[in-house]
């Protein structure tokens, strides 16, 4: 996964391809300019909502938002992280917290 200045600079890239100022995109996503700023200069990681808000808006999949171009993926890989990706857009926004939450330990302990 790469790190926040780097969702940041992909996040300004594809905005500034599709001719989007940072306030158009940030009604696009249903956040404030100042938290389109905060991401893109790598002070703010996108919560779930918001990194599927960006891919919506700027025509980008979540995986190109977090992983870096040379990161190779294998199909079976690729797999789960769409199974992953479909069950946590399936949860109600309380139970979405606590998986990302649980989501996030997991990373931490690796």
């Amino acid at each position: 996964m790469t790190s926040g200045k780097q969702i940041g600079s992909l996040v300004r890239q594809l905005r500034k391809a599709q001719g989007m100022t940072q306030t158009e995109l940030a009604e696009a996503i249903g956040r404030t300019m100042d938290a389109v700023s905060m991401i893109e200069r790598g002070n703010s990681v996108p919560s779930v909502e918001t990194l599927m808000a960006l891919s919506k808006a700027l025509n980008a999949s979540i995986e190109s938002l977090l992983m870096p171009e040379d990161f190779q993926i294998t199909p079976a890989r690729r797999d789960k992280l769409n199974q992953g990706y479909a069950v946590l857009a399936s949860l109600p926004d309380d139970k979405l917290l606590i998986a990302v939450d649980q989501l996030k330990a997991l990373a931490r302990s690796s």
